[in-house]
């Protein structure tokens, strides 16, 4: 059993009842991830949930030798067990990007929780709406903009939610390689690097083996935000 505690960290959990809280903490297992590990495949039957309290994680489809990284949850977040419902297979896979430690539910307990616990399964449910919001958001900046603009989306997102404070702009780890960047966008990796060095000639980014550096914050979010087709 974990502490109680540790609970207001997951998004999932923060606003349940205390008797749910407590309830969740019974069936939690805190595990921890080195990089680089799988913690479940696409195609596979429904995984365990998995409650992010430290580290990052890439959701992602394959198929042949094409990527696409679907999001990039990190600290409070929760993943898997979405097709728990409907006995279905796991829509996409999950590997840890850097250590990860997490609070896991197995399927069978998880189930037994979604029963019993009424706030517990509208949280789950506003979960998996999310996500679906999300996954629906990617599909149209994929189909609406191009490149530079989805790029562009991908690091005012990072900076907005993880960038610290720097002059001259706002930092935050790289922590994907060009070939990741490429598989967010859609892209190939050739054409991440060309747009990256174009954001840096125009003095939005800088970039080092180990972090970016956004510059111009505003001119990068317009880009985002515009639309080509």
């Amino acid at each position: 059993m974990v502490s109680g505690a540790i609970l207001s960290d997951i998004k999932l959990a923060a606003e349940l009842s205390p008797r749910t809280q407590r309830a969740i903490a019974e069936k939690a297992v805190q595990v921890d991830y080195m990089p680089g590990i799988e913690l479940y495949q696409q195609g596979d039957p429904p995984s365990p949930l998995h409650m992010l309290l430290t580290g990052r994680v890439k959701l992602y489809r394959q198929s042949r030798d094409r990527c696409q990284i679907l999001a990039l949850p990190a600290n409070g977040d929760s993943i898997g067990a979405e097709s728990l419902p409907t006995g279905g297979t796991s829509p996409y896979a999950a590997t840890t990007l850097t250590q990860v430690r997490a609070l896991v539910i197995s399927t069978v307990d998880l189930q037994v929780l979604l029963d019993e616990l009424p706030d517990f399964q509208e949280a789950f449910l506003r979960l998996i709406t999310e996500r679906l919001k999300q996954f629906v958001t990617l599909v149209h900046d994929l189909a609406f903009r191009d490149v530079t603009s989805r790029l562009a989306m991908v690091l005012v997102a990072r900076a907005e939610v993880e960038g610290r404070p720097q002059d001259g702009g706002v930092l935050f780890d790289r922590l994907l390689s060009q070939q990741e960047y490429a598989d967010v966008v859609g892209t190939a990796r050739e054409v991440v690097y060309r747009t990256f060095k174009r954001f840096e000639d125009d003095g939005l980014v800088s970039m080092t083996r180990r972090h970016i550096l956004i510059r111009d914050l505003d001119t990068l979010r317009s880009i985002g935000q515009q639309e080509s087709r």
